[in-house]
């Protein structure tokens, strides 16, 4: 295919320039958040092809979006990486029919893609899929709860949070006050190999607007289950539950 050949010449390219002693610093970030979005492309672009084959049918009627390993068994899994069950970029759109979907689950996604643009588009689009009556269950890390501690200076939580969520980043040796604890809160690690960084945080506020902006008629706190949500993610997470 001609778009991927152009594809495969930028992806030399850019390897080319990142190789280059005379690259700046400010370059080389821009060229390897571009290879990242290169590689998410490419897995975009083959799922599309492999879901025009499929034909898309699904028993259950149960979705998860973005879940990462995380595969929830019962649930279509859809992310822009394997192992889902679709591999597909929903900042695009959701690759169903309207109003065929009970329920849409998804945790620790929504702060990783770009606001307004992006997560406005995703939320329309969940309530797009859903039926009436159907439900959304939206998890984000707590924007709310993470300024209070702050205010606070709660030493005890700003040590667990870095225990428990950060403790396998690359740039803990430049943590040394609790405002860059917020920080990364708000935009996790950039420029990294291995994380990708948060572009927005939440709060309950937040979510009730953006949910029922595009039409969802009540939002309220969702209560955790372990069967469906990842445990890991209970402490100091904000989960709310939107019905159409």
């Amino acid at each position: 295919m001609a778009k991927m050949s152009k594809i495969r010449d930028l992806k030399d390219v850019l390897i080319k320039v990142l190789s280059s002693r005379d690259i700046t610093h400010g370059l080389a970030r821009a060229c390897r958040r571009l290879q990242k979005e290169i590689v998410l492309y490419e897995n975009h672009v083959k799922g599309k092809d492999e879901l025009a084959k499929l034909e898309l049918k699904f028993q259950t009627r149960k979705v998860q979006i973005g879940g990462g390993s995380h595969v929830l068994a019962g649930y279509l899994n859809i992310d822009i990486c394997p192992p889902a069950d679709v591999v597909f970029d929903i900042r695009e759109y959701i690759p169903l029919q309207d109003s065929t979907v009970d329920h849409i689950f998804s945790e620790h996604f929504l702060e990783h893609i770009d606001y307004p643009v992006s997560v406005k588009k995703f939320v329309s689009e969940c309530y797009r899929v859903l039926k009436q009556g159907g439900e959304l269950i939206l998890g984000v890390p707590d924007g709310e709860l993470i300024l209070n501690k702050y205010v606070e200076r709660d030493v005890d939580f700003y040590k667990k949070m870095i225990s428990k969520w950060y403790s396998k980043r690359s740039c803990l040796g430049d943590f040394n006050t609790y405002i860059d604890l917020v920080n990364y809160h708000f935009r996790d690690q950039d420029d990294d190999d291995i994380y990708t960084p948060h572009l927005w945080t939440y709060d309950f506020e937040k979510m009730e607007f953006l949910l029922k902006s595009v039409g969802f008629k009540t939002v309220g706190l969702w209560n955790f289950d372990e069967t469906i949500a990842n445990p890991k993610r209970e402490w100091a997470s904000l989960y709310v539950i939107a019905k159409k």
